[in-house]
């Protein structure tokens, strides 16, 4: 085969395609080896509704550090380079002959979130830190949380010692595995807990004892006892989704530092439009694949009405679903030059916005995401920007739209006495998948809403849950263990009464 060269500038991440429609990569390069792609749900969808598309091609992808040298067949050639949402996605299509091509695709830069103190991160990445290096560069990341442990799964050859004590976590306040470029930062040790309940990303923390997945570790312990032992050693403590079966209690009983609210169900090539084994929605009030994200944005909305100041996280699950790492990512307002502390710091604070989509900013008066505003009339400014300009604004006041732009950019002034919370989104068109960008809250100080519906929706949903522990008793290893997660169950109810 002739030998095409592609001239990337930068590290970045490239696709090629063939004249026959089959993919080439040069055989050394970082590629995503455990990802699928495949059509179709993914083996989750529970009704047939959801309606799940996943585009296949997305593993096809590798890296290259400025320049690529690929063996690919004589034709036409589709090449794509791509490093990130600040840069212009770059595609070209070269006639290649019997001899060597050469073509140059380099992403140029049009955003530069990171020169005003906003840094990217990706909070959830199942990528080995063997590769870290070249992902955060390819992706233009500055943050990335490496899994290090997860239940069923091996423990990561490459995992950071982090010492402590047989049995309780090791490890302690999120700290940098590696870091390259003075400013870009693997996170790791990493622990998920994913089981009947749900999971909980625990950031800087190794759990020598993570429970299995069999049917007697499936609910028992409760992730609850694993959320505190990491939480006395400093970890940070991330829900990982707001489906899951267990985040009502989790919330109830002691919430994380942060959400995700831009999940892995959102992947370049489509949505997985199901709640996985978490709670499932009410598919005719919340249909189809905008339903399914609906349903998600929907429970953080009620949790935010609650009182309960829980910022906005994002993470792709890269290296287990099909997405590159930062795919969703979070923008975090922190001091440069930028530490792991800061970051995590600013995350903490709410100073925060999600994105796989747009770029957007948001100030109600002079504050900011994670800033606190008096009860009165406020100036509210949004921006959304993307490369091309197409991008709808709108602001959210307790979980309804109270104002909207059909282009990227919104001002109003709005009566936030007797609000609770404010925040901005905006909508990117994509044919294949949702886009969307979200600003963590801008609180309001004085009494908000009424939370009664809030807290009725919750307390049925820990109802159900305590049922079916009484009704299942094969879920616990023992009566004292079943004992143990209804008296958890308990006092998330107390909570919503």
């Amino acid at each position: 085969m002739p030998t095409l060269t592609i001239e990337t500038g930068a590290p970045a991440r490239v696709t090629v395609r063939g004249p026959g429609g089959t993919w080439h990569a040069p055989e050394d390069a970082v590629q995503d080896l455990t990802a699928s792609d495949r059509p179709g749900v993914l083996g989750m969808d529970r009704d047939p509704s959801d309606g799940s598309v996943i585009e296949p091609g997305y593993p096809a992808h590798f890296l290259a550090d400025g320049t690529a040298e690929v063996p690919v067949p004589r034709g036409a050639c589709t090449v794509v380079v791509e490093r990130g949402p600040e840069h212009r996605r770059v595609e070209r299509v070269v006639d290649v002959g019997a001899g060597p091509a050469r073509v140059a695709a380099v992403p140029e830069r049009w955003a530069d979130l990171a020169g005003a103190g906003w840094w990217s991160g990706d909070l959830h990445v199942h990528r080995p830190l063997a590769d870290a290096a070249a992902l955060l560069r390819a992706e233009d990341l500055h943050l990335g949380a490496f899994v290090t442990r997860w239940n069923d799964q091996p423990t990561a050859a490459d995992e950071p010692a982090a010492g402590g004590g047989t049995g309780a976590p090791a490890g302690g306040a999120p700290r940098a595995a590696l870091t390259v470029d003075g400013d870009r930062h693997a996170v790791a040790p990493v622990t998920e807990d994913e089981r009947g309940g749900g999971a909980v990303l625990l950031h800087g923390a190794a759990v020598p004892d993570l429970p299995g997945t069999g049917a007697d570790d499936w609910w028992s312990p409760p992730s609850r006892a694993l959320v505190d032992a990491a939480r006395a050693v400093g970890a940070f403590v991330e829900a990982e989704k707001l489906t899951w079966w267990d985040a009502p209690v989790l919330m109830a009983t002691g919430a994380p530092d942060a959400v995700g609210v831009l999940t892995n169900h959102l992947v370049p090539g489509g949505v997985l439009a199901n709640e996985a084994w978490g709670r499932p929605r009410d598919r005719a009030a919340h249909p189809g694949r905008a339903g399914a994200f609906r349903y998600q944005l929907g429970l953080w909305y009620r949790f935010l009405g609650l009182g309960l100041r829980l910022p906005a996280s994002a993470g792709s699950a890269s290296g287990v679903l099909p997405a590159p790492p930062g795919w969703n990512r979070v923008h975090v307002q922190a001091p440069g030059p930028l530490t792991v502390e800061g970051f995590y710091a600013g995350l903490r604070a709410g100073r925060s916005v999600v994105t796989n989509g747009p770029l957007l900013t948001v100030t109600v008066g002079d504050a900011g995401p994670g800033g606190t505003v008096p009860a009165a009339r406020h100036r509210v400014r949004a921006e959304a920007r993307t490369p091309d300009g197409a991008a709808r604004v709108e602001v959210v006041v307790d979980g309804r739209v109270a104002a909207r732009s059909d282009g990227p950019a919104l001002d109003a002034t709005l009566d936030l006495r007797g609000a609770g919370w404010v925040a901005a989104r905006a909508w990117q068109p994509d044919p294949r998948t949702i886009r969307l960008a979200h600003t963590s809250p801008v609180h309001v100080d004085g009494p908000g809403p009424d939370p009664a519906e809030h807290r009725a929706f919750f307390a049925r949903w820990v109802a159900d849950l305590a049922v079916m522990a009484r009704a299942e008793p094969g879920r616990f290893p023992s009566a004292a263990r079943r004992d143990e997660v209804l008296d958890l169950y308990d006092r998330a109810a107390r909570f919503y009464r």
